[in-house]
């Protein structure tokens, strides 16, 4: 198969990495599979085994010869209708619908869902909304995650603890505005901890005003993450109920990371017993498990349940649910014109 993804942007984000992962794993199948996006590869972006065209969606040659074509953000599902030869599967990593902030388009992110694209997603829970919201079937392929450069590193409990959260402030659905709140009730509790934070945007003045950030590491290389996480207590994660999949979780819990992580459907999803929980939205909640995240008792859950928790997201596992929707998607529509002529 010739598949293509097509990339709005090659910013370092999640969603990107998901993409790119999925294009990898599926190049090791032994397909032909390219990335196609009017914007350079940044440095991070690397390729081994698939392809990466810089070009206008319209004027991509992989594009043109695709079999398959895979759009992963709702700006690029038109662009991957126009002119396909074959069928167009939209990758979802989140309903960017139901985002304030993207309130003012709201009504062209329907229109791109309802397109007649086949949609894939990352957890069932996404895969269940797309249904409900009537966008037609949706299949979870799941997360593609590879755990070997996150391994667990020894923790004896150090004091004061360093706590990591990762994500943009200004970012609605990463929660960071009410994990800082936590933390602040915490520590007028008495409650001690260095905080590492770690972003793609520099510091708001509201996290600059709080004096409660020790670190500050700005578009950290994602080859530095591991250390990040090995290098701290515990990790947290405040993410609201509209954010898609969040894998800092589980890169926290590859690295043996006792996690605390807001009470939402997507991170029961993942994380299930591995992880302590918060009332989402609920900077108090968050301030009352701070004292069971840095238990000893938290410190043996990450060890003993993170490993089974990181196993369900196979790398392999996902590429072969890819293959074979694509492979079945094809056969359809061999089929529906072979009935049609």
């Amino acid at each position: 198969m010739r598949v293509v993804y097509l990339l709005e942007s090659t910013e370092l984000c999640g969603g990107v990495q998901v993409a790119a992962r999925q294009a990898e794993a599926l190049a090791r199948r032994g397909h032909r599979v390219s990335v196609v996006s009017p914007r350079p590869a940044q440095r991070w972006l690397e390729f081994q085994r698939a392809h990466f065209e810089c070009a206008s969606f319209r004027d991509s040659r992989e594009l043109a010869s695709a079999d398959i074509r895979v759009a992963t953000f709702w700006t690029t599902v038109a662009p991957a209708l126009d002119g396909a030869r074959g069928p167009v599967f939209h990758l979802c990593q989140g309903y960017e619908g139901d985002l304030s902030f993207y309130e003012a388009v709201r009504e062209k992110i329907e229109q791109a869902y309802s397109q007649p694209t086949r949609k894939l997603t990352v957890t069932e829970v996404l895969a269940e909304k797309l249904r409900r919201k009537s966008f037609g079937p949706a299949v979870n392929v799941g997360q593609a995650f590879d755990p070997r450069p996150f391994w667990p590193a020894e923790r004896d409990g150090r004091t004061p603890p360093v706590l990591l959260l990762v994500g943009q402030y200004d970012g609605v659905v990463k929660g960071i505005d009410i994990a800082m709140d936590g933390l602040r009730i915490w520590r007028l509790r008495g409650g001690q901890f260095r905080l590492r934070r770690v972003s793609t945007e520099p510091p708001t003045p509201e996290e600059e005003k709080s004096g409660l950030i020790d670190e500050y590491h700005l578009s950290l290389d994602p080859a530095r993450m591991p250390w990040a996480y090995r290098d701290s207590e515990a990790f947290i994660g405040p993410s609201r109920p509209e954010e898609g999949f969040g894998l800092p979780v589980l890169e926290a819990l590859a690295s043996g990371l006792p996690c605390l992580l807001s009470d939402t459907p997507t991170h029961r999803e993942i994380a299930g017993e591995a992880a302590c929980y918060f009332p989402d939205g609920d900077p108090e909640g968050l301030a009352d498990a701070l004292p069971r995240l840095l238990s000893a008792s938290s410190r043996e859950t990450a060890r003993a349940e993170a490993p089974r928790v990181v196993a369900r997201f196979d790398v392999a596992a996902v590429a072969e649910r890819l293959e074979r929707a694509f492979l079945e998607s094809l056969a359809g529509s061999e089929g529906a014109r072979v009935s049609g002529g």
